[in-house]
C-alpha cells in the first residue's frame, strides 16, 4: 500500500498529464518515468522473455544510431536519442557525430519520424553522444546531448528551438544527467570539474535561460535530479560530489545540505526518506528530507562508510532498498534502520541499468542483456530469469500499457505477451 501512494505523490509532484484510471496506458515521460524513482502504476507485466525463442519479444528494430539514453514513452509515441557513430579518426579530429531524436510507434516499432539535431561544438561524447535520456510534457520533447546541445522538437518531430553551451566542458566521462521538466522549464544539471558546474532552467517554449546558479565547489556528477514533495512544497533533489542537496526548482537555491563526499547515483525515495550512494566504493546513507540548512548532524538517520556499488540507481520497494553491484550482486538494506538483509550473486545482472518497481511489488532488473524479475520483500525471491542476448548498455526500461521497452546501444526491444497468449 505504501507503493502505491508513493507512485500517486509522485505522478501529482510531476505536473504531467496522466490518467490514473487507466494504469495499463501509463505514460513514460522520462528517465525512470513520472517518478523519477523508478516506480511503476501497472501490474502483470511479462514475467518471462527470450530473444531466441521470440517468446513475449513483440518487436525489435534498429535505431540508426548508438546510444545509452533509456527510451520514454507518450501516448502511442516512443522516443528515443541516438547518435551516429563516431570513428577513431573522428575522435582524432574532434569531429562530433551527427545527433538525432527518433519517434517510433508502440504497436510494430515503426519509425514515424526521425528529427537531426545539429550538434555541438564539444567533443566531449566519450564516444557515445546519447546519454541522457529525453523528457517531455506532451507538446514538446527536451533533448540534451554529449556535445553541449540542448534542443526541443514538438510531438510531430518539427524543431522548435536549439541552444548550446558556450565554452569549454570539463566533464567525466561525458554529460550523462538527464533533463527534467519543473512547470514551465527544462532543468539541466552539471557539475563538472575546475569550477564551471552549473544548474540552468531553461524556457519550455523557447529555450532562453530563467535562471542559473554556478556551482563552482562542486566536481564531477552524472547523476539526474528528482522532484519530491515535503511538507506540501516541491523541492528538487541531487545528488553533488559535496552530498545530498535538497533544493528549490524555481531557482536553484539550496533548501538543505548533507555534507558528504563522492556521490555518484541518482537517488532513491519514499516516505520523506532518500537513499543515496557513490556509486562507487565509497558511503551510502539515508537522510530525511524535511530539514533546512546543514542536516549533516540532525536528520541522517543511518550511514554506511563504505558501500561496493556501482553506477546504477537504487530503488526502495516497502521498507527495503535494493542495490546492484559487482560482480553481479543484489544487495538489500532495510530503510529504517540500515540493517542488511541479504547480499546475494545473481549472475550476469546488469550493474548500469536501473530497475523499475510495480504495483504488484515485482522488481525488474531488466536489460538488453541478461534481465531478473523478483519479489519485493526481505529474501531474495527470483520470479524469472531473461535473456534477449545484447550488449551492456546503461539504458533503463520503460513501461507503459503493459509492455516493457528495452534499449540496446543500437536496438529498441517491446516486450510484451504474445499476441496468442493475450
Amino acid at each position: 500500500m505504501q507503493l502505491k501512494r508513493t507512485l500517486l505523490l509522485g505522478v501529482l509532484i510531476a505536473g504531467l498529464s496522466f490518467n490514473l484510471g487507466n494504469a495499463r496506458a501509463e505514460n513514460w515521460p522520462g528517465w525512470r518515468g513520472t517518478t523519477g524513482v523508478g516506480y511503476s502504476t501497472e501490474k502483470d507485466l511479462p514475467l518471462t522473455w527470450n530473444a531466441k525463442s521470440g517468446e513475449n519479444v513483440r518487436w525489435k528494430v534498429p535505431l540508426g544510431g548508438v546510444g545509452n539514453s533509456s527510451p520514454i514513452v507518450w501516448g502511442n509515441k516512443i522516443f528515443v536519442t541516438t547518435s551516429a557513430k563516431q570513428t577513431r579518426e573522428d575522435e582524432a579530429k574532434k569531429i562530433v557525430p551527427a545527433h538525432h531524436l527518433v519517434c517510433l510507434d508502440v504497436a510494430e516499432g515503426k519509425q514515424l519520424w526521425r528529427t537531426e539535431i545539429p550538434a555541438g561544438e564539444h567533443p566531449e561524447g566519450y564516444d557515445i553522444y546519447a546519454v541522457p535520456t529525453p523528457v517531455t510534457d506532451g507538446e514538446r520533447v527536451y533533448v540534451w546531448y554529449g556535445s553541449g546541445v540542448v534542443a526541443a522538437a514538438d510531438m510531430d518531430g518539427k524543431l522548435v528551438w536549439r541552444k548550446e553551451r558556450t565554452g569549454p566542458l570539463s566533464l567525466n566521462p561525458g554529460l550523462c544527467s538527464s533533463p527534467i521538466v519543473y512547470e514551465d522549464t527544462v532543468i539541466l544539471y552539471c557539475d563538472q570539474g575546475r569550477g564551471q558546474g552549473f544548474l540552468q532552467a531553461l524556457d519550455k517554449k523557447t529555450g532562453d535561460v530563467k535562471w542559473e546558479q554556478k556551482r563552482k565547489e562542486a566536481s564531477y556528477n552524472n547523476t539526474t535530479p528528482i522532484l519530491i514533495k515535503v511538507n506540501d512544497k516541491t523541492q528538487m533533489v541531487i545528488a553533488s560530489s559535496k552530498g545530498p542537496q535538497g533544493l528549490d526548482p524555481t531557482d536553484g537555491k539550496i533548501i538543505w545540505n548533507c555534507a558528504a563526499n563522492g556521490f555518484g547515483a541518482s537517488p532513491a525515495f519514499r516516505a520523506g526518506l532518500l537513499y543515496m550512494d557513490s556509486g562507487a566504493n565509497g558511503a551510502s546513507l539515508v537522510v530525511d528530507t524535511s530539514g533546512q540548512g546543514d542536516v549533516s548532524k540532525t536528520h541522517v538517520k543511518w550511514k554506511h562508510d563504505k558501500v561496493s556499488a556501482e553506477y546504477s540507481s537504487p530503488i526502495i520497494v516497502g521498507d527495503y532498498v535494493y542495490r546492484t553491484r559487482k560482480p553481479g550482486v543484489i544487495v538489500c538494506w532495510k530503510l529504517s534502520t540500515g540493517e542488511e538483509v541479504f547480499d546475494e550473486r545473481v549472475d550476469g545482472i546488469s550493474i548500469l541499468a536501473s530497475p523499475i518497481a510495480t504495483a504488484d511489488d515485482r522488481i525488474y532488473f531488466a536489460a538488453s542483456g541478461k534481465s531478473y524479475v523478483i519479489k519485493a520483500g526481505p529474501k531474495l525471491e527470483i520470479l524469472a530469469q531473461n535473456d534477449l542476448g545484447g550488449g551492456t548498455t546503461g539504458a533503463s526500461p520503460a513501461i507503459s500499457g503493459g509492455k516493457i521497452y528495452i534499449r540496446d546501444r543500437e536496438f529498441l526491444y517491446c516486450i510484451g505477451r504474445n499476441p496468442a497468449r493475450c
